[in-house]
């Protein structure tokens, strides 16, 4: 049986305490680390909690309801809204919803490869340059943080019949329409600005990744003569999978949701050739007050965002194949 010690008056001394161990003090420092975290993170986490999350159950529920806005108190119905809105799938050119879900589809298509394209070609650019890289990242990503009401300005001007794109054209001898007027182009005018003012933040991604990518399988390559497109479509392209994935998927996502450029620009004219589903959710609602006719139709949007952002992490991102 163990004794403590004796000192040396005769008397017993105590034992010291025992230091804590080094895995106690990596706990309560990781302990202290989250907590700070977290404490960081409050206020955003509080946003979408309030903000989206509880807003998005409320709007899938406010879909089951009638609403008469200002008259009545709301009526549940069921799936009556949703069995009203595909009813008219069979003849799509009767409903606004389905009209702009076809504009939509092919907005988002064309603008999508377009702005993952033109990224992936500014950031090589970038990559390449030795001096002043910082002052032409900056440059081309002006449009980025400019306000789309600003942007819009702009282009209502470039577009007008009278306006510089028509002038420039004039100067080969090609006569411009009128292009947000024109049934024909005004979807891809839209198109046109929305690809110039997102594909300088998908740079940005695309910049990163590159600075990340290991010199030493580069160099590897021009050692064993690759060439730089053989270099890039063998070695730089599967190692930016992800990234691209990411580009891809965001603007998928930022292009279904288009609204403001929609709104200000033609309001969905002429002939509906460029009503958004964001548009028409807000006709429906704020204009038509079918509140839970509306809500239906953000539940379906979402559904298709959903369900195209798996297939495409599916199809894209290499760590779902396994």
């Amino acid at each position: 049986m163990a004794t403590q010690p004796v000192g040396s008056s005769g008397t017993l001394t105590e034992r010291p305490s025992p230091r804590l161990q080094p895995g106690h003090k990596a706990m309560k420092k990781e302990r202290a680390e989250a907590i700070a975290a977290y404490l960081f993170l409050a206020p955003y986490l509080f946003v979408l909690l309030v903000f989206s999350l509880i807003v998005s159950i409320y709007g899938i529920g406010l879909s089951f309801f009638r609403i008469d806005l200002g008259f009545s108190g709301a009526t549940y119905v069921g799936f009556k809204n949703y069995i009203q809105l595909f009813s008219q799938l069979s003849n799509p050119g009767l409903s606004d919803f389905w009209t702009s879900m076809g504009n939509i589809l092919r907005f988002t298509v064309f603008v999508v490869i377009l702005q993952t394209i033109l990224a992936l070609i500014l950031a090589l650019l970038l990559h390449a340059i030795k001096r002043g890289k910082g002052a032409f990242r900056t440059m081309f990503y002006v449009p980025a943080v400019t306000s789309s009401v600003a942007t819009s300005l702009i282009f209502l001007w470039l577009y007008n019949s009278e306006g510089v794109i028509n002038f420039l054209l004039s100067l080969v001898g090609i006569h411009g329409p009128d292009w947000l007027n024109n049934v024909f182009w005004a979807l891809p005018a839209l198109m046109l600005l929305n690809v110039w003012s997102t594909a300088a933040m998908f740079m940005i991604y695309f910049l990163a990744a590159l600075q990340d990518l290991p010199q030493d399988v580069l160099e590897a390559s021009e050692v064993d003569g690759a060439s730089r497109l053989q270099s890039f479509w063998y070695i730089t392209l599967p190692l930016l999978r992800p990234t691209v994935f990411l580009v891809v998927a965001l603007g998928t996502i930022g292009a279904f949701q288009m609204f403001d450029q929609a709104k200000f620009m033609t309001n969905g004219q002429p002939l509906n050739s460029t009503l958004t589903p964001m548009l028409e959710i807000y006709n429906e609602a704020f204009l038509n007050g079918g509140f839970g006719q509306a809500a239906a139709m953000s539940v379906v949007l979402f559904t298709l965002i959903f369900i195209v952002t798996i297939l495409q992490r599916r199809l894209i991102d290499p760590g779902t194949r396994q």
